[in-house]
């Protein structure tokens, strides 16, 4: 970023000499104080968000350490602090999407962060020993009162606390400048409880979400290096065009998910994601910080990712059952005889096939809101054979 703007961002920061420096800019640049009104509206706004959906913003950094598998950096008061409060949490990132980059950037600095607050406990120790040798007769000559040693672990503890926070608003601030005035750049959409929506990109893909969901994206995949969708929470089906090469990628708060031209489902949580692939190949690993290989699908296999742990092994799936939140039937090589059994429960039919038709396996989806008849007779297009009713009873015959 260009150095003339960052007093802007940071000028809470600045010496009364570097303010009255920056107020005579403004007054001489017209275009450069426009710019600064917007940016004062826009963080004004983006504290007032953040105000309304996560008053106690130090949570998201606990949520952030959490989500990476780091538990270990929080003690077991701010444990509980983050389990109590994970459904606040989880509806701020839904109302204020660009929260999740802020936990990215948490995350991302979390390194520096730990090395720093190693270096400050280490102070505090060779403080706290200078202390302690202090004579027994000086300490007498004073009023009761907490060690050096303790005020020195609370102060560090605050410390810590105003480092987290200083580095949440750093990205928060961040986030407004490049995200917030160019809002058209991000897309989200989000499907209610009992809800689904279809989405289509420009590359052909479609995605169909399953109430209570939320997906974001950037406009432009038929052109883009990298596809890539995040799936803060909820249900999604995919069907990806394969591209030249051009990976296809889906973020969640615990996984990543990366193919070229496929189908499959998942279904994300805060700390779980499941994928379930119908057709092509994936591969599934845990989120974007944690370097443990990921695991390769192959069609009708299941794989689970926990915050913090690696994916289970590949395993395989009834996929008509196990994508059943889908609103699709959703078959692959399945024999004939097993689709009759699945529509003949589903709407409430006879249907029956004839035995030289049984075994033969047929791969399809079909939208569940159609009516038999409708996927009786795709079906039985692609057999070669034909389809005969009488009153509720259903045949598949080979063709006359």
């Amino acid at each position: 970023m260009d150095d003339a703007y960052e007093p802007l961002l940071f000028e809470n920061d600045l010496s009364p000499e570097q303010r009255a420096k920056l107020r005579e800019r403004l007054d001489q640049n017209p275009a450069l104080a426009d710019g600064w009104a917007r940016w004062e509206r826009v963080r004004t706004r983006l504290r007032e968000r953040l105000q309304e959906h996560l008053p106690d913003r130090r949570l998201l950094v606990l949520y952030a350490l959490a989500e990476e598998g780091r538990e270990d950096l929080l003690t077991s008061e701010e444990a509980d602090a983050l389990d109590a409060a994970r459904h606040d949490i989880a509806e701020a990132l839904d109302a204020v999407p660009a929260l999740q980059r802020v936990v990215e950037r948490v995350q991302d600095e979390r390194a520096d962060f730990e090395t720093v607050w190693a270096q400050h406990r280490e102070e505090i120790r060779a403080a706290g020993n200078k202390t302690n040798r202090r004579s027994q007769s000086d300490r007498n000559e004073r009023a009761p009162q907490r060690s050096a040693s303790a005020r020195g672990e609370a102060s560090g503890h605050r410390w810590a606390w105003r480092l987290t926070v200083a580095a949440l608003l750093l990205g928060a601030a961040v986030l407004a400048v490049f995200y917030g005035p160019q809002g058209a750049e991000r897309t989200t959409v989000t499907a209610e409880a009992g809800e689904q929506r279809q989405v289509e990109f420009e590359d052909g893909s479609t995605v169909r979400l399953v109430g209570a969901s939320t997906l974001s994206y950037t406009p432009g995949m038929d052109a883009a290096e990298e596809r890539r969708v995040t799936l803060a929470r909820g249900r999604a089906y995919f069907d990806v065009t394969a591209r030249n090469d051009v990976p296809f990628v889906v973020t969640t708060p615990a996984a990543r998910t990366e193919v070229l031209g496929t189908q499959f489902g998942i279904a994300a949580s805060n700390d779980t994601t499941e994928v379930v692939l119908v057709d092509g190949q994936v591969r599934v690993g845990p989120g974007e910080n944690n370097k443990t290989e990921p695991v390769v699908l192959a069609p009708g296999e299941r794989s689970t990712v926990r915050s913090g742990a690696p994916p289970t092994s590949p395993a395989p799936v009834d996929l008509t059952a196990t994508l059943n939140w889908t609103g699709l039937f959703v078959f692959r090589a399945a024999p004939t005889r097993a689709i009759a059994e699945r529509l003949r429960d589903h709407y409430g039919v006879s249907i029956s096939v004839a035995p030289g038709l049984a075994e033969e396996p047929v791969t399809g989806t079909f939208e569940r809101d159609q009516s038999v008849g409708q996927v009786l007779n795709t079906i039985a297009r692609t057999l070669g054979a034909d389809v005969r009713r009488e009153g509720d009873t259903y045949r598949l015959d080979p063709a006359s």
